[in-house]
């Protein structure tokens, strides 16, 4: 099961060495990071308004036992030093921008000093591999579009470029 995960996340890999944005991206093993699961990075320049680089991580999440359904996790970091004087105003906004999102979630690292969007894709295990990467690339697409159009205003927000009461009003009534 495990050599299969891999072998999808080296798909989405060679995927993503042909995108342009993508500037550079690597699976790294478990071994390699020890960690409990192989991850995909993927640092994608020219992001938002700002055009600033990401770092995307791809991976499944690690479950105990037979599975029969999988858990496909991408995670966006978008800053990894938001002031801490603005930690409560971005939250606030993350928490409110969140309700509006069909898809992922903006989140705060425990120590607030990161901002990153999360999304988890369950996927049956019993699927075909071409199936699965059609899958796992689209919910890839996926969290890599929905915070794109959101990073420049929670930037603002974090850096004191807008208030929080600003922010609010330009989501949806």
């Amino acid at each position: 099961m495990e050599e299969r995960k891999r072998k999808l996340l080296k798909r989405l890999e060679e995927y993503f060495v042909k995108e342009e944005s993508v500037e550079e991206v690597s699976l790294f093993t478990k071994e390699e990071l020890n960690t409990p699961m192989d991850m995909l990075r993927a640092l994608t320049t020219e992001y938002g308004s700002y055009l600033i680089d990401v770092l995307a991580e791809f991976s499944f999440l690690p479950l105990e036992g037979k599975q029969e359904i999988w858990f496909f996790n991408s995670v966006i970091t978008i800053m990894t030093n938001v002031p801490k004087k603005k930690v409560h105003d971005l939250g606030s906004a993350i928490s409110r921008l969140n309700f509006y999102l069909p898809y992922g979630s903006f989140a705060l690292s425990p120590d607030g000093k990161m901002l990153i969007y999360k999304s988890v894709t369950a996927l049956k295990a019993d699927e075909d591999d071409d199936r699965l990467f059609e899958d796992i690339r689209l919910s890839a697409d996926l969290a890599l579009f929905f915070p794109e159009g959101q990073t420049g205003l929670l930037i603002d927000v974090a850096e004191g470029d807008l208030s929080l009461g600003d922010y609010i009003s330009t989501l949806p009534e």
